[in-house]
């Protein structure tokens, strides 16, 4: 009697590529598909399954850079060549970056750099970006042929060494104060045209939230469009919103996901500005509704991260706007489930990479939501349990704070020490105590600075408590 199980495993492998392929381009990481079979693992190495792989997953706009950032055991002259016959999008801009990147650093001569540098602090973090940027490792026969087809489609335009970016910021008036900018870019506007549709210049793609840092380079080595560069495309796009249209027609159709954020927040610093003029009236409500709806028809999204971003910019304004601000938020975001709305914003506002110095944004989400606590003890259960904080043997947990020590302070302020929420937190506080006092774990990278400055703020609470 045959058994099922291997029959459904024969089936699968005997798959059609066709069929094969298609699975594969839905997996986010197959590389332990690949493993698991020589037929996965053959196809994982076809240049037509690497290119709808691509194509899925990063979208006709960034295929080219991610092919690349993947690495020459990935990007080869047929992967580049099946993008082409898939109408990935190539720009003059994709080539000039190219010429900027290619080619490894002699890192003998950046240790020498470093050496004798008289700020040394960050050495290591400053070679570590030295040793594999974008595109430095990619082979010579791709790098030529991307040149070739740079030189072939663009012509005596090619001007390798320009920088498309560049030019877009002159021409979308860039350098010019924001009353006299509509004027400038409309002289320029036939121009832009023509760099978006012939050109075809789209921006690199932007960093991912994890890999940011404070510090921006140009250009950065590891390829990704910096924020400098993305809001001079947000500023452009706020003055000329038909702009999206030249890029959607070019098939860059994730232009308002890449820039969703400086689009929608630019727009509220035109609105309310940093240094309001002489003159300058708090704009009604209804006129913030319409600027944000507007923008959200064209395809930009006022999301839980974009309004946290907001009421963050405004941090400091929020006793003189934020009125006016969240009843336009609420207004856009009426029909939501009351509950998963406010669920939503406190845990982006709980993400660990958001840095707060004081508790506003905090207080202003609790002043809102009558159901606050319930929604912040669903938040910090799940937090902790994804996190598997329950293992005290710090074997499968990370060995810092699930969030910044602001969070754990509001939830003591708010809730008070015996609270079930703030017993939630003194616990994992103080296990995490426990294991970096210990001197074997003296190696542990993790800065206990915030960690003893939120332990003894609960102890002092807790202690408080005990003699009343």
């Amino acid at each position: 009697m045959s058994n099922p199980t291997s029959t459904k495993n024969i089936n699968i492998l005997f798959l059609d590529a066709s069929i094969k392929v298609n699975i594969f381009k839905f997996i986010y990481s197959p590389f332990n598909l690949a493993l698991s079979c020589k037929a996965w693992s053959n196809i994982a190495n076809d240049p037509y399954a690497k290119t709808e792989w691509l194509l899925q997953q990063f979208g006709r706009a960034h295929a080219f850079f991610h092919g690349i950032r993947l690495g020459p055991t990935f990007i080869n002259k047929n992967v580049c060549q099946s993008l082409f016959a898939k109408r990935a999008i190539f720009s003059r801009y994709f080539v000039q970056r190219l010429l900027m990147h290619y080619g490894k650093f002699d890192l003998t001569l950046i240790d020498l750099r470093i050496e004798n540098n008289v700020n040394q602090s960050g050495a290591g973090l400053e070679r570590q970006k030295y040793l594999n940027p974008w595109a430095s490792n990619l082979p010579l026969e791709v790098f030529l042929h991307l040149l070739k087809e740079g030189k072939d489609q663009f012509g005596n335009q090619f001007h390798e060494k320009g920088n498309d970016m560049e030019l877009f910021h002159f021409l979308s008036a860039g350098p010019h104060v924001i009353k006299y900018a509509p004027d400038v870019l409309e002289k320029n506007l036939e121009t832009i045209e023509d760099l978006i549709l012939y050109k075809r210049f789209v921006p690199f793609p932007p960093r991912p939230k994890t890999l940011q840092s404070g510090n921006e380079e140009y250009p950065p080595k590891d390829g990704y469009e910096n924020n400098r560069q993305l809001n001079v495309m947000a500023r452009a796009i706020l003055l000329r919103p038909e702009l999206t249209e030249l890029w959607k027609k070019v098939g860059y159709v994730d232009i308002c996901s890449d820039i969703n954020e400086p689009v929608l927040e630019g727009a509220m610093l035109i609105l309310f500005p940093p240094s309001p003029p002489t003159g300058w009236i708090r704009p009604p409500v209804e006129k913030v509704v319409m600027r944000l709806n507007e923008l959200i028809e064209l395809g930009f999204e006022l999301s839980d991260n974009v309004v946290i971003n907001i009421l963050q910019t405004f941090e400091h304004r929020l006793g003189d706007i934020g009125e006016i601000i969240w009843n336009a938020i609420t207004t856009i975001r009426t029909g939501e489930n009351r509950f998963s709305f406010f669920w939503g914003l406190f845990q982006e506002a709980f993400e660990p990479m958001r840095c707060y110095k004081k508790l506003i944004i905090l207080n202003f989400l609790k002043s809102r939501s009558e159901e606050h606590e319930l929604i912040v003890k669903q938040i910090v259960e799940q937090r902790f349990n994804n996190e598997n904080v329950n293992n005290l043997e710090f074997r499968t947990r990370r060995r810092s704070l699930i969030f910044s020590a602001k969070i754990y302070e509001f939830i003591l302020n708010t809730y008070g020490i015996g609270s079930e929420l703030a017993l939630m937190c003194f616990k994992e506080i103080f296990f995490l105590k426990i294991y970096h006092d210990d001197p074997l774990n003296a190696s542990s990278t993790q800065s206990t600075t915030e960690l003893n400055a939120i332990y003894d703020f609960y102890m002092q609470r807790l202690n408080t408590y005990q003699k009343t």
